[in-house]
């Protein structure tokens, strides 16, 4: 999907929309309920289980990925 922006805009405004949704009283209440859902502080790992601790692990990783884009630092980015 072409978007006309360049991979820093991309970067800018998928960072922006993360952080509306996952900060203020309503996106801080969604983003616990995450957390614990999805194990983020927790081991993923079940004994005499692999596909459990594989469903484990991608639940996981979901809530990574939302932490890395609310923590995305955006003095990564190239200067202009």
């Amino acid at each position: 999907m072409k978007t006309g922006l360049t991979r820093d805009e991309i970067i800018k405004q998928r960072n922006a929309d993360f952080l509306h949704s996952f900060t203020g009283p309503h996106g801080e209440r969604v983003l616990t309920y995450l957390s614990r859902f999805c194990l983020e502080n927790h081991s993923t790992f079940v004994e005499d289980s692999a596909r459990k601790s594989d469903f484990n692990e991608g639940a996981r990783s979901v809530i990574l990925e939302i932490r890395r884009w609310l923590d995305y630092d955006l003095n990564k980015l190239r200067k202009e």
